[in-house]
């Protein structure tokens, strides 16, 4: 009994230990930063770098953490699109339920999950037609619920959305747009071009998911008035695959990021944030190399963004 006991205090002690030592370091760290060489009140080149990619450092730092939600739908978006290819068309569907070969965040294993991406810029206006019984979210890419026209829902589709459960049309409008409405659809009007249609379809027994997969197959994605023209809707099987759909934790995160400023242009963040990016080189038009490719000094200097 007194080693069990003992445990939990040799474990707190460790952690005390470990957490001194990193306090430790990181101060010392920054006692290295304020003690940086100066020459008459100047900072030596040297000095003048250090303190350069040190800023660099912790914009970039604060940029991944704002930028999460991005990121975590970039990391699911590129994983299937890897896997699956790309086009409003493309929904892959798992077929058996998720399972550990599938790494995504907070997945669920007792429903059955379909999933699309879908670029406004590219194909315009979008209508998503939902059978009965099928329940969905329309997101934008900051995972933001998409507002419909009525004010009244916000990404709803199914049960708690306009549709009530009995399916319909939802068209799905790009940021801006100020062209024809035409009638008999639920509108929403997302606030970015890229949009995540995440669907869910619920079996009433394990012995039987079929039914819950074919309601899901009957989903159907086209541009606004291209219904007959529009690409055949594909339905890959994504259970058993190997799909690293996890938001990126390496360089990879912000060529990601860049990628979709290029689709998004400034309506994707707000002018402070967009500073922000291109004090690290991320800006639209920007056509420099990926930033694992660059060395921080290579940064191009923070500018102030024009209001």
């Amino acid at each position: 009994m007194k080693r069990i006991v003992a445990l939990p205090s040799m474990i707190a002690t460790s952690l005390a230990f470990a957490l001194a030592g990193s306090a430790m370091a990181d101060q010392a760290r920054f006692d290295g930063l304020a003690n940086l060489p100066f020459e008459k009140n100047r900072p030596t080149a040297e000095t003048a770098q250090t303190l350069k990619d040190e800023l660099l450092f912790q914009r970039a730092t604060q940029t991944y953490y704002w930028a999460l939600p991005l990121i975590n739908t970039l990391g699911m978006k590129v994983g299937a699109e890897e896997a699956f290819g790309t086009g409003y068309n493309v929904m892959p569907i798992w077929t058996k339920r998720l399972d550990p070969k599938t790494h995504v965040t907070t997945p669920n294993s007792d429903l059955i999950y379909g999933m699309t991406f879908v670029d406004l810029s590219k194909t315009g206006p979008l209508v998503f037609e939902s059978p009965e019984k099928l329940q969905g979210i329309l997101l934008d890419f900051w995972q933001r619920p998409i507002p419909e026209d009525s004010g009244k829902f916000f990404g709803d589709v199914g049960l708690p959305g306009p549709d009530g459960g009995k399916g319909g049309k939802f068209l799905i409008l790009p940021p801006g747009y100020k062209g024809n409405v035409p009638k008999g659809y639920y509108v929403y009007r997302s606030g970015t071009n890229s949009v995540f249609i995440f669907l869910r379809s619920f079996y009433q027994s394990l012995d039987n998911i079929s039914p819950a997969v074919e309601l899901m197959k009957k989903s159907k994605i086209y541009p606004v008035g291209q219904k007959d023209s529009a690409k055949a809707m594909e339905f890959p099987d994504a259970s058993g695959k190997s799909l690293n759909m996890l938001p990126r934790a390496d360089a990879t995160a912000f060529d990601q990021i860049k990628s979709l400023l290029d689709v998004e242009g400034p309506g994707l963040a707000d002018p402070d944030w967009l500073g922000m990016l291109e004090g690290i080189g991320l800006q639209q038009t920007d056509r420099s190399p990926p930033i694992k490719e660059r060395a921080p000094s290579s940064m191009p200097p923070p500018r102030r963004p024009t209001r």
